[in-house]
């Protein structure tokens, strides 16, 4: 009597593929979760102080600009003219634009860091208080007061190009041709935008006249 002879199921890749013994003294591959290295996890997670210590930073910062930046503005406003006799921005124009940016930017850098996401979470950057990070930002803060002390003998323009140098060159070491022909550009259109366009006198230095 005939009957139906029905294929056996393939056995799947799992069920084929056997266990191979492990010999003595063969080495045994790590699984993906033995892998990680304990001390590069112990790096991505940030230290709960150093990200306590972060968030205050950022907010007394916040708050210290706006603070700084509100006295700056009023002083703008009742020392310095707003307007010129012919209705031309004056000498009170630039500085009075720039604080409000400031009051404005200060107050966003606290609210941020106060009730953002990755700062309620613990999740943002935190400081680095290392020596070549606390280096780099005396770096930067020598590039700008150089830069500020250049500004009257020898004007806008070459202490403009002097700090661009500096950041360039000492500060981020900047390869890229366009990003360093951007660079040297700002200057000269910060100058040619204010100066020239909004009539806003900018320092020319005074070597040179």
């Amino acid at each position: 009597m005939a009957q139906d002879v029905r294929p056996k199921p393939e056995a799947s890749s799992d069920e084929t593929a056997p266990a191979q013994p492990v010999l003595p003294g063969q080495p045994v591959e790590p699984t993906a979760e033995q892998s990680a290295d304990p001390d590069e996890t112990a790096e991505r997670t940030p230290d709960p102080r150093d990200v306590r210590l972060t968030r205050r930073v950022h907010v007394v910062l916040g708050i210290v600009i706006a603070v700084v930046a509100a006295w700056l503005l009023y002083r703008s406003r009742t020392e310095l003219a707003f307007r010129g006799a012919n209705n031309e921005p004056g000498p009170g124009y630039l500085p009075v634009l720039l604080t409000i940016c400031l009051i404005g930017l200060g107050l966003a850098l606290s609210v941020v860091w106060l009730f953002g996401p990755q700062a309620r979470r613990g999740t943002a950057p935190t400081l680095s208080l290392s020596l070549p990070a606390m280096g780099r930002a005396l770096v930067v803060w020598l590039a700008l007061v150089v830069s500020a002390f250049l500004i009257e003998p020898l004007g806008f323009l070459v202490a403009g190009e002097v700090l661009v140098l500096l950041v360039i060159i000492v500060i981020e070491r900047i390869r890229s041709i366009p990003i360093i022909i951007t660079l040297l550009l700002l200057p000269p259109a910060m100058y040619f935008l204010f100066d020239i366009l909004l009539e806003v006198q900018l320092p020319g230095g005074t070597l040179w006249y």
